[in-house]
């Protein structure tokens, strides 16, 4: 049964969405809490979460596409909620808002279809999963986990990363990187703010703390994902 994570503190909405996840093969994780939605989010690896937006400052909304920028978000209000809080979700990053309550067979067919829309699966089929020693990388739905905890990484360090990989103990190069940035980046990229990335990359995944993990910087002409385990990029199945 495919797991959605929704995030909201607002009863009529819980008990819609309670009601929801009783049809149709979902089952619906709900909670209130930042703090349980991480931990639901590291345990269950969703393809989609469903975020309230029917507060001023949109504070799940902003939440959920935090968590990881890759994935499905929807968004979700009260029926009589007006334009402007509409509006001001999709500004904050929902790929579709939904106003609650509706059809049991609407709400089902938007969730299946935004997810097969984003070629992110329903959850029955394989989970790919790169392993390089205590580091585990999904490219299906953008996520890191470093020691069975959930690493939240930017969309542009998951890029990075997922580039650092395939081409695992190569050089990627600066223009290789350049180009990458120009792809992710709202704002024109700079040397600088590609370092600022990379900075963070390493802190984030505690690179200085992994003996078979370097990232190294190659003067001049870009950077070396190096790995010395024994299952050097291996892709395997759960």
């Amino acid at each position: 049964m495919q797991t959605v994570i929704a995030l909201t503190d607002n009863n009529k909405i819980f008990s819609e969405l309670f009601y929801y996840s009783t049809l149709y093969g979902y089952r619906f994780a709900i909670t209130g809490s930042a703090e349980e939605a991480l931990a639901l989010f590291a345990q269950y690896r969703p393809a989609m979460l469903v975020a309230d937006c029917s507060d001023k400052e949109q504070h799940f909304l902003k939440f959920a596409r935090q968590l990881s920028p890759g994935l499905a978000v929807i968004a979700i209000c009260d029926g009589g909620a007006d334009e402007d809080v509409v509006v001001e979700a999709y500004k904050n990053g929902a790929d579709s808002v939904l106003r609650l309550p509706c059809g049991s067979r609407e709400f089902y067919y938007r969730l299946t279809n935004l997810i097969r829309l984003l070629n992110l699966g329903t959850g029955q089929d394989k989970v790919q999963v790169i392993t390089l020693g205590g580091l585990k990388i999904y490219p299906q739905n953008n996520q890191v986990m470093l020691g069975g905890e959930f690493i939240p990484l930017t969309g542009t360090e998951f890029k990075l990363l997922l580039l650092f990989v395939q081409r695992i103990n190569r050089l990627v190069t600066l223009d290789e990187l350049h180009r990458l940035m120009y792809e992710t980046e709202e704002l024109q990229y700079t040397s600088r703010a590609l370092s600022v990335h990379i900075s963070k990359l390493r802190h984030k995944l505690k690179l200085a703390d992994i003996p078979e993990l370097e990232l190294k910087n190659i003067h001049g002409k870009g950077y070396r994902l190096i790995y010395t385990g024994s299952s050097r990029n291996g892709e395997n199945y759960e």
